[in-house]
């Protein structure tokens, strides 16, 4: 008796799954966003909310959780039903990063979550202030070996630390980072002077750029990016390196495969409308929208790759 009803509970949960996913969305989807307003992960979905509004015909919003490097957010899309309604927007200091320089998280980004889509990448750039007597990095590396021990460089994100700490450590420049709640934090800082330089995204740092609050000296894509011509890779200065921080869409691990894909369907419609794709390369951001076994494997690979980044940067896991 007791089986017949175990299997009867199932046969009706088999049933039930397709009619869930057939009724999906039925109220507002909420976007995860681990960093403030203004970070290249909240810049880059907020230009597809319209998008995805409209072809999911609900109202798709964004929920900044801010705090503890992303890990946050993350742990609470982690724990969240896996319904379609909770999504996180997941960049590589979420899923890549975190789990090397984190001996504990509250979520395992192998097996906590699905990945729906992933978005592209955009690379860092190396910025100082404007009162640094350096116009570029061979310059740079000169003033900072003339005061070695004494220059501060800020981070937001892990990304933000990896390029400095290697570059630093590489060159023998002595530097020390500070880290900040989110990149905006940290790049203030570097404006007013507080701190002589730091790696962000380019999205985040074209307005201080433009407008002589910072001045760039490298790019970490392997060639120029076309929104900053005439700044140099810099691999020029650490030959081989580079980095690019990805961004994709992941829910909770076991979440309907039919709702993964109307989300991949609304979110890469919204992605390549021409006037939405056009703003993001005009932010500096390579957009790419990969499908969610391709995004998987991109994602279980770029976990690998950040290890040994880590590894390299000589950082120790906290």
């Amino acid at each position: 008796m007791l089986l017949r009803k175990v299997l009867l509970v199932i046969a009706t949960l088999a049933l039930a799954q397709p009619a869930l996913a057939q009724n999906y969305p039925n109220r507002p989807i909420r976007i995860v966003v681990p960093f403030a307003p203004g970070t290249a992960t909240d810049n880059l979905v907020r230009q597809l909310t319209e998008g995805m509004s409209a072809s999911l015909k609900q109202p798709v919003v964004i929920d900044n959780r801010v705090g503890a490097v992303g890990k946050i957010a993350a742990e609470h899309v982690a724990k969240s039903a896996p319904d379609g309604y909770t999504i996180l927007a997941g960049a590589t200091t979420v899923i890549s990063a975190n789990p090397a320089l984190f001996k504990q998280l509250s979520y395992n980004p192998r097996t906590d979550f699905d990945a729906v889509i992933g978005l592209g990448t955009i690379p860092q750039v190396v910025v100082v202030n404007s009162s640094i007597p350096a116009n570029t990095m061979a310059e740079f590396i000169a003033y900072a070996k003339q005061n070695r021990g004494k220059l501060f460089y800020g981070s937001g994100t892990a990304g933000n630390i990896i390029p400095m700490r290697i570059l630093s450590d590489r060159l023998g420049l002595g530097m020390t980072n500070v880290s900040y709640k989110s990149p905006p934090q940290a790049l203030t800082d570097v404006v007013a002077g507080r701190m002589a330089a730091m790696a962000v995204d380019a999205s985040a740092v074209l307005g201080q750029i433009k407008g002589g609050g910072v001045r760039p000296l490298a790019v970490t894509s392997l060639r120029e990016a076309p929104i900053l011509p005439g700044v140099p890779p810099l691999a020029d200065t650490l030959p081989g390196f580079e980095l690019q921080v990805f961004f994709g869409l992941y829910v909770p691990k076991g979440t309907d495969p039919a709702i993964i894909q109307a989300l991949y369907q609304a979110t890469r419609t919204a992605a390549e409308r021409d006037d939405v794709k056009r703003n993001l390369v005009n932010q500096g951001f390579y957009i790419r929208t990969s499908p969610p076994a391709e995004f998987a494997a991109y994602t279980a690979s770029e976990i690998d790759r950040w290890a040994q980044m880590v590894k390299e940067a000589k950082i120790d896991a906290e």
